[in-house]
């Protein structure tokens, strides 16, 4: 009984450092040289300040898509000032 409680830990040892660690960051390289503009978050400067990201809060023009993430914002995604109400899609308010 003793070895099958040293096999299940040390099975879940390294399962945790190959899943948990190794593989992560294997990937994470893997992007970092492949696609590194993406990997690195889609950064969106204005001189040296970092505004946001080209990824999130796109605005979709085509009927092809269903829906763009809802924003309080207005135009332009401005997330400082985006907020959600509770209120439907089909709410008279």
């Amino acid at each position: 009984m003793h070895s099958v409680w040293k096999t299940s830990i040390r099975f879940t040892l390294i399962t945790t450092v190959l899943l948990g660690l190794v593989y992560p960051l294997a990937i994470t390289g893997i992007a970092h040289m492949l696609f590194p503009h993406q990997a690195a978050g889609s950064l969106v400067h204005v001189g040296e300040r970092i505004v946001g990201s080209s990824l999130i809060g796109q605005s979709f023009s085509s009927d092809r898509y269903f829906h763009s993430r809802p924003s309080a914002a207005g135009n332009g995604y401005d997330a400082t000032s985006s907020g959600g109400s509770n209120l439907a899609q089909s709410s008279q308010k």
